[in-house]
């Protein structure tokens, strides 16, 4: 054989060899023909065991998946009942945690018990009659848990066990979609502008490439509709990163999409281009962004303090987008997890495979005023100076509450100092409630306390609701100017009482916000009420309310109109079955109209500036 010809043989061994270490899919690209391929390869394991070695965060996170691990393989497993929901959502959520933590274990330890656990629990899922698909969240919840668990320890599962997985996510996931895809109409899950879109094309994307060599041109068409139809959520990112959907939501659908990309990332890349969508850089970058210095959210929407948010989808996010500033805040986030034993995400573990160790070059330069636009829900932040002792922060909304997972909370605010939240945002209802979904105009979603603005930190006129198909937005912002302010225009969502309403939040200094009403009524006998919730102590001195709590002290006083007065209420419940409400004080100005128009202003300081107290 001469020089030529042995040239030739080499080149032809290589291109033999490429095409055995790939799966061709139509029209899309390659996919590795090896496991894992998903999430956290080969190459990947063996970074993360050196991590472990060297960084003490990531040796204590690793040492935490032990424990959690070694708990779990002991857990019996779950029986298939639908909730008081009607769903399985739970039970899919559990596995996922489930599944890929022991997954994961079994990856970096090598304990036979947690594969013998991984695949006990694989067979028991594959014998469920079905992953509840009339609630498809539910099994592309399911689908990712199999498909991690599947391709993650593919090469040490019986080969009985991997048929079985296999045929499952065929029969539970793949025939499902592919159905759907082909059939379903506009309000299809598959193709929704909420999280639903997102996390169950997800979960199908996974389920396809776990299985890929086996359904190349049913991979194919997953992913090429994935990609298609993905934007149709996404969209609502633009143009500043906001979820408008909250940040209950933000955690789980970004869970999922970080779950997506770094999964289409690794197989053929992301040819539809869904990480370049305006906004879903910033994404991370918001979320952080917009929490006060204790890191209590701002839980507007159907969100709750309940909701668990150490996802890893900052990891990844921090990584692909370059921002360390988001690596650096989630270490802590992971820190506290550990220490005070915290619940965590499905996902959570994921956070040693994506680990990232950057920190930021030089010190975090804090704006005085952002806006974070959005088509549905704009928000502003205001910061006083954090290295100054009792420095505010504000964060607020716009909002269109007809909107998935809204409420009648256009204009509302949390406002923070000395690490104490003084309003509150009650949160998300129970789901169950008698006509919770009918969100229309006068629909019975809006007779509940938690839903209406009667409970949230904004006005409502004569005692009436907000209009839900109005859309309340910044029309105005100033970050040029010794006090930096934004305005809110909340004309459409007060339409029935009033010909225009707008809000205005200025930061006067440090220490001190304001927040300022005008509305022109169109019965000038009507009443504009100014509400707040708080979790404080509230003693009244006339136009000043004082407020105290973990022992310290902030105050609201009334500017304008001269001579109103703060008085105070307990938040109620307004019908049987909702959450109860306990501890929350609702803090109120009345302004009558005069000549048609009302203006309120409040100061709101960690000052006592009137020495009223």
């Amino acid at each position: 054989m001469n020089r030529n010809q042995s040239l030739l043989f080499k080149i032809r061994k290589v291109c033999t060899l490429f095409h055995i270490l790939r799966i061709t899919i139509p029209a899309f690209g390659y996919v590795s023909s090896t496991h894992p391929r998903l999430l956290f390869n080969k190459a990947e394991e063996k970074e993360v065991k050196k991590l472990i070695k060297k960084d003490p965060l990531a040796r204590e996170l690793a040492s935490f998946l032990k424990e959690k691990a070694d708990s779990m393989v002991v857990l019996p497993q779950l029986t298939y009942d639908l909730n008081k929901y009607g769903n399985i959502l739970y039970t899919s959520r559990a596995y996922v945690t489930r599944l890929g933590t022991l997954s994961l274990a079994y990856r970096l330890y090598g304990e036979q018990k947690y594969l013998d656990a991984v695949n006990k629990t694989l067979l028991w899922i594959c014998d469920y009659k079905d992953w509840d698909p009339k609630h498809f969240l539910d099994t592309a919840e399911m689908t990712t848990a199999v498909a991690i668990a599947y391709d993650w320890l593919f090469d040490a599962l019986p080969e009985s066990t991997r048929q079985k997985v296999k045929e499952s996510i065929y029969k539970n996931a793949i025939s499902i979609v592919l159905r759907e895809y082909k059939k379903g109409g506009p309000g299809s899950w598959a193709k929704r502008e909420t999280n639903w879109n997102v996390v169950c094309n997800t979960g199908m994307t996974l389920g396809a490439l776990a299985v890929a060599e086996d359904y190349p041109k049913e991979t194919a068409t997953i992913l090429e509709n994935a990609a298609r139809y993905m934007p149709i959520c996404l969209k609502h990112f633009a143009p500043d990163g906001v979820c408008y959907e909250g940040p209950a939501y933000w955690g789980y659908t970004n869970s999922y999409l970080s779950l997506y990309l770094k999964a289409v990332n690794d197989n053929g890349g992301d040819q539809g281009g869904i990480g370049q969508l305006p906004g879903v850089s910033r994404a991370a970058v918001i979320y952080k962004r917009t929490l006060p210095p204790s890191g209590q959210r701002f839980d507007f929407g159907l969100a709750s303090t309940e909701e668990v948010m150490n996802t890893p989808a900052f990891f990844f996010f921090s990584r692909r987008y370059q921002q360390p500033e988001v690596a650096e805040w989630f270490r802590k986030e992971i820190e506290k997890t550990i220490k005070q034993n915290q619940p965590i995400h499905q996902l959570f573990f994921l956070s040693l495979p994506w680990f990232n160790p950057a920190s930021p070059t030089q010190n975090e330069n804090i704006p005085s005023l952002e806006v974070y636009h959005n088509s549905i829900n704009d928000l502003v932040v205001l910061n006083g100076n954090r290295k100054e002792k009792g420095s505010v922060f504000l964060v607020a909304k716009g909002g269109l509450p007809n909107q998935a997972h809204q409420q009648m909370d256009c204009g509302t605010f949390i406002i923070e100092s000395d690490s104490v939240c003084w309003t509150e945002d009650l949160g998300a209802d129970d789901y169950a409630l008698p006509g919770f979904w009918d969100g229309k105009p006068g629909g019975d979603r809006w007779k509940y306390f938690r839903n209406n603005n009667f409970s949230h930190n904004t006005l409502n006129i004569d005692r009436q609701p907000q209009y839900a198909n109005g859309k309340a937005f910044v029309c105005e912002e100033n970050t040029r100017t010794a006090h930096p302010y934004a305005r809110l225009d909340l004309s459409e969502v007060y339409k029935v009482q009033a010909h225009k309403a707008f809000r205005k939040f200025t930061l006067i200094n440090d220490h001190t916000i304001e927040v300022e009403d005008e509305v022109e009524v169109r019965n000038t006998s009507s009443t504009v009420f100014w509400t707040a919730a708080t979790k404080a102590d509230v003693t009244i001195n006339g136009s000043v309310a004082q407020l105290q709590k973990d022992g310290k002290v902030f105050y609201f006083r009334i500017l304008s109109p001269e001579g109103a007065t703060f008085h105070t209420y307990p938040a109620y419940n307004t019908y049987p079955g909702e959450k109860p409400i306990k501890g929350i004080t609702m803090l109120e100005i009345a302004c009558p109209a005069q000549g048609g128009k009302a203006k309120i202003t409040v100061e709101m300081s960690s000052k006592n500036n009137s020495n009223s107290f």
